[in-house]
């Protein structure tokens, strides 16, 4: 604890090492708000607190009920997924439109989501679930490493991509190895005995929609709209961040090592989802190790959050 007499000296060390770890911070803060629009205003900090702490108790709640779920109460995700699904992406773009992060809202883990949420009204149908479970499993589940989520409980933002990325993995594992619990109080039957997996539905549909995905992409952001600063796009945030793997150099070369990687990525990652669908404790061990991560990054942005508020007060 800082006496008195060590006051100077310890706000001083603490300032040193806050200076001396803002490359760490980059790593902590990626689509802030108040990296592109700051308030002043101190009548909205009240508000923003009032907002935390519901999103705070709300998450929180979240994360108990879903793991229940996950492990008992098999039943409620399909409810849980198409009623909650519809409320947080219509909040994201919300969000999303304000601070000029729209084009985020055309990224594939939307489109993979879609399909899920309408595999669950459909019919049912093999073939469609491998599709459906190898993209859940595979590009949306890692792709929450790529972007770095974080579980911070008080930030609505957050907590929603987090959903996005974890939740069809978690309905998708229910439907995979409880069917029949799962499908209860649902209106349609889901297949109690998953056939052996079709390599073509499996892995060749999947990146088949994945390529299409990036293809219409490419003619939105690189093409028809262009978006510039201060529009944030997937392609421009990863671009930047990942800055370093672009050997050919300039504009076509980061589209380049970007649209590439991106296949490679889906491809590495469907393997992941083969693996899934054989195997029950390498599909939860994989989701486990997601969440961890996660959870991980979470623990680190409180960390450095709490510390930079109680040096800014120093």
């Amino acid at each position: 604890m800082c006496t008195t007499n060590k006051d100077c000296g310890c706000k001083s060390n603490m300032k040193h090492w806050n200076e001396s770890n803002n490359e760490m911070a980059e790593e902590y803060f990626q689509l802030e708000p108040s990296r592109v629009n700051t308030v002043s205003a101190p009548q909205k900090e009240t508000p923003s607190r009032t907002v935390e702490k519901c999103v705070y108790v709300f998450a929180t709640l979240g994360v108990i009920t879903l793991t229940h779920c996950v492990v008992w109460a098999h039943w409620i995700l399909p409810y849980i997924y198409v009623i909650a699904t519809p409320i947080f992406v219509t909040l994201k773009a919300m969000i999303y439109w304000k601070y000029k992060w729209q084009y985020f809202m055309i990224d594939f883990c939307y489109f993979a989501n879609t399909l899920t949420f309408i595999y669950l009204w459909v019919p049912d149908n093999s073939l469609l679930f491998q599709t459906v479970f190898a993209l859940a499993n595979g590009p949306v589940l890692i792709a929450a490493i790529m972007y770095r989520n974080s579980l911070v409980v008080h930030q609505h933002d957050k907590m929603t991509s987090c959903y996005i990325h974890l939740l069809p993995a978690s309905l998708t594992y229910c439907l995979r190895w409880y069917p029949e619990s799962t499908s209860t109080y649902w209106f349609k039957s889901f297949i109690e005995e998953s056939p052996s997996i079709n390599f073509q539905w499996s892995y060749a549909t999947p990146f088949a929609f994945f390529f299409l995905h990036s293809v219409l992409y490419f003619l939105i952001v690189n093409v028809i709209c262009q978006p510039q600063k201060p529009y944030i796009t997937s392609y421009s945030y990863l671009a930047d961040k990942y800055s370093k793997l672009n050997i050919i150099g300039g504009p076509w070369g980061q589209g380049i090592a970007f649209y590439g990687l991106n296949w490679l990525f889906c491809l590495s990652s469907l393997f992941l989802s083969l693996l899934a669908y054989y195997s029950q404790p390498a599909h939860c061990a994989a989701i486990v190790f997601i969440f961890v991560t996660i959870l991980w990054n979470g623990g680190s942005y409180t960390a450095h959050v709490l510390n930079k508020r109680i040096t800014n007060s120093g």
